[in-house]
Parts: C-alpha cells; sequence; structure tokens
C-alpha cells in the first residue's frame, strides 16, 4: 500500500512540472508601424515547430513546457526576409507587440 501512495505521490510531483505554455503577439514593422504578414516565428527550443503570421500580423505559439512552479517565459525567434531577425521572451498568457526593423540597403 506504501509503494502505490508513494508511486501516486511521485507522479503528481512529475505531472505538476509541466505546464501549458501559450505565447501571442503582433509583429509589426518599426518604421511604419503597419502588421507584418508571413513573419516565421517559433519556440526557440521547439524550432520544427513554425508558424506564420497572419494578414493582421498576429500570431500563437503553444506548448508543453518545464516549470516547477509556473510557467517559464517563451524565447520566440522571429524571422522574415528583409528585416532583422529577432528573439523575445513571452510570458504564458501574454501578448506582445514586436517591431522588426528593414535591414539597411547595400
Amino acid at each position: 500500500m506504501k509503494k502505490i501512495i508513494m508511486l501516486a505521490f511521485i507522479t503528481c510531483i512529475t505531472i505538476s512540472c509541466d505546464c501549458y505554455q501559450v505565447a501571442e503577439g503582433i509583429v509589426i514593422d518599426k518604421e511604419t508601424k503597419k502588421p507584418l504578414k508571413n513573419v516565421v516565428v517559433y519556440n526557440k527550443n521547439k524550432p520544427y515547430n513554425k508558424k506564420q503570421t497572419d494578414s493582421l500580423g498576429k500570431f500563437e505559439l503553444s506548448g508543453i513546457s518545464g516549470g516547477m512552479f509556473g510557467c517559464p517565459p517563451m524565447k520566440v525567434i522571429i524571422e522574415k526576409a528583409g528585416y532583422t531577425s529577432g528573439e523575445v521572451e513571452i510570458s504564458s498568457g501574454e501578448e506582445k507587440t514586436i517591431e522588426l526593423e528593414k535591414k539597411p540597403a547595400n
């Protein structure tokens, strides 16, 4: 009986170490303040799950992440041709406005 209780306790502790992260945002052009569509965004720790912003510049990323006492911020990579790439941290549940700057002309 003690083994079953201990196993149940360990299982509860292990499950509680994961959290469901949701990071939302809008990507805009730094100069014009207009939304940018088709910007590639992804969780730095899960680069295989890339998304693109919609016509309003909006995106949403979600996933399971470890966190003993809460969800850590998600590190999000933002990339678009002709713009300087960026990395931002977004807390779970937060919606962040991200400004991308055009690369200088050569």
